[in-house]
C-alpha cells in the first residue's frame, strides 16, 4: 500500500539542502583540496611527518643535512601526489560535477520548500538488479503500479548502505520526493524483511540495463511506473 502527502520540508532536511546549496568552490580550488588539502591522506601525512622528520634531522646531523632531506621529502611527497593526481583525476572531475549538480538542485529545492512524504507498506518481497554503479530497486505499489528506485553506490547514496547491510529488503519504506528537483531523500527501511540477503541478479552488460530503462519508458530514481511488479519482472528476464 503506498500513501502519499504533501509536507514542509523537515529542518535537518532543510539544513542539508543549504550546506550543498552554499557549495561555491572552483574546479581549480576543489582539486587543490583534494590533493594537498586534508581530504587528501598523502597530504596529511606530509604534514604530520614533514616537521617532526625535520626537527629530528636538524638536532641529529645539522642543517645542512637538514637540507638534504627536506629536499628529498619534498620531492618524494610532490610526486606522490602528482601520482595521487593522475590516478585520482577522473574520480575528482566526476565528484565535482555532481556536487555543482546537487547545489543547483538544492537551490530549487529550497526555493520550492516541499516534498511528498511517501510510505510504502509491501506484501509482496521487493526486486533488486545489481549493476556496475549501483542497485536498482523496484517494489508492489499497490493497484498495477511498481516503485522504481536507482541508487547510485558512488555518490554516498544511504539507500546503498541500506542494501548493503539488508535493509532495503524490510517491508516497510519511507522518504520524501523533493518537488523542486524530484529527488529522493530522508528514506527509511523497518519491519520484518520480505528477501533474502545475497541473492540477487547481476546486470553486467551496459546495454541491457538501458534496454530494460527504455522498456520501462525509462523512469527516474523514485517513479512510479505504470505497471504490476509483475510484468516488470517478466520484461527484465527477457532483457536478460
Amino acid at each position: 500500500m503506498l500513501t502519499v502527502a504533501e509536507v514542509e520540508l523537515p529542518v535537518s532536511l532543510q539544513k542539508r539542502l543549504r550546506e550543498e546549496a552554499n557549495f561555491a568552490e572552483t574546479f581549480t580550488q576543489f582539486t587543490r583540496e583534494h590533493l594537498i588539502g586534508f581530504r587528501q591522506p598523502m597530504a596529511i601525512a606530509a604534514a604530520i611527518v614533514g616537521p617532526v622528520l625535520f626537527a629530528f634531522v636538524y638536532q641529529v646531523a645539522g642543517f645542512l643535512t637538514l637540507m638534504e632531506v627536506a629536499v628529498s621529502f619534498t620531492m618524494t611527497a610532490v610526486m606522490f601526489l602528482l601520482g595521487g593526481w593522475y590516478v585520482n583525476r577522473r574520480r575528482i572531475r566526476e565528484m565535482y560535477v555532481r556536487q555543482t549538480r546537487a547545489r543547483k538542485d538544492a537551490q530549487v529545492d529550497l526555493k520550492t520548500g516541499k516534498g511528498e512524504a511517501i510510505h510504502l507498506t509491501m506484501k509482496n518481497q521487493p526486486l533488486f538488479y545489481e549493476h556496475e554503479h549501483g542497485v536498482i530497486c523496484l517494489a508492489d505499489a499497490g493497484d498495477g503500479k511498481t516503485v522504481y528506485f536507482d541508487v547510485d553506490s558512488l555518490e554516498e547514496d544511504p539507500r546503498w548502505f541500506l542494501y548493503i547491510n539488508g535493509d532495503m529488503h524490510r517491508v516497510n519504506w519511507s522518504w520524501i520526493r523533493l518537488k523542486g528537483s524530484g529527488a529522493v531523500a530522508d528514506f527509511a527501511a523497518s519491519g520484518q524483511r520480505l528477501a533474502r540477503i545475497g541473492d540477487t541478479p547481476y546486470v553486467e552488460a551496459p546495454d541491457a540495463w538501458e534496454a530494460i530503462c527504455v522498456a520501462l519508458n525509462e523512469p527516474q530514481d523514485g517513479d512510479i511506473v505504470e505497471r504490476p511488479l509483475d510484468e516488470v519482472k517478466e520484461t527484465i528476464s527477457r532483457l536478460l
